[in-house]
């Protein structure tokens, strides 16, 4: 049997200074990758000009002839791959050397899965961990896509994780497609569950990727806006027949999201007192 071909996208808007280390992270897999499309889109920053010194066969950049917003570059960038297996990562996050031979292995021995996912830490600006391990739950091995994603809503959380943790078969992906923003802040798990509905999902207990945050962005007009988005996620899924919640169950996910709410206010400020102690 042939092994499946790897694609990594990276949408990219003003992505200096991390782009450099987030391609170096997906270059450097002990499984490298087939392809590595990067979709360029409108930066002033110096990305394109840095870009364009890249020589390497399996990169290839594609630029937006004007800007556009945040879902759409991803749709690009997703649209733009050819391999069997595509893994979107944005431009300031870094997968872990081993995370597309392990990604890959998993979808082999589930043929039947349309996604993996995995953990994810947490680190800073600086690259400083802020938390080691995050994601998944209680969510272990193969499993329905039901499950993991009444889990997400009766939790209050994407257990799915950010988008470097999850590998996706293309044409799943793109069965599901497009990004949607209309609700930004769960743009990523409103996509997972399109494609996990009615189909089985991978979960994997290790750390496969890193994802940065910015302390000073976070405030807590933004917690409250991160809960409404959920609540919004939650009424799509269920409106939409993906999952089935009871009354009961309806009101436990909007409490789990305004806990889950908090407790990131209370990290997030926590980690920009600690970011301005470092820096006097």
């Amino acid at each position: 049997m042939t092994a499946p071909t790897v694609s990594v996208v990276i949408p990219v808007h003003n992505g200096l200074p991390f782009l450099p280390e987030t391609i170096a992270s997906v270059l450097g897999q002990t499984r490298p990758p087939d392809e590595v499309v990067v979709v360029e889109n409108g930066s002033t920053d110096g990305t394109a000009e840095w870009l364009a010194t890249l020589d390497d066969p399996r990169v290839r950049v594609v630029t937006q002839p004007a800007l556009v917003g945040p879902a759409e570059n991803w749709t690009t960038a997703v649209n733009a791959a050819t391999g069997d297996l595509v893994k979107l990562v944005c431009a300031d996050d870094l997968l872990e050397p081993v995370t597309l031979a392990e990604q890959t292995q998993a979808l082999a021995d589930h043929p039947d899965a349309v996604l993996v996912a995995a953990k994810r830490r947490i680190i800073d600006l600086d690259g400083r961990v802020i938390a080691a391990r995050r994601g998944l739950g209680p969510l272990r091995g193969e499993l329905p896509g039901e499950e993991a994603i009444r889990s997400c809503a009766l939790r209050g959380v994407n257990a799915f994780g950010e988008s470097a943790t999850v590998l996706f078969r293309r044409d799943a992906l793109q069965a599901a497609m497009p990004w949607d923003d209309s609700l930004p802040y769960v743009i990523d798990l409103d996509l997972y569950s399109r494609v996990a509905a009615g189909r089985t999902v991978v979960m994997l207990p290790r750390v496969h990727a890193s994802f940065r945050i910015s302390a000073g962005a976070w405030t807590r007009n933004l917690a409250a806006l991160q809960q409404d988005h959920f609540n919004g996620w939650v009424d799509r899924v269920t409106s939409r027949g993906l999952i089935h919640l009871s009354p009961a169950e309806r009101v436990r996910a909007r409490l789990m999201a305004a806990v889950q709410a908090t407790a990131r206010r209370g990290a997030y400020e926590y980690t920009l007192l600690q970011s301005r102690l470092r820096r006097g």
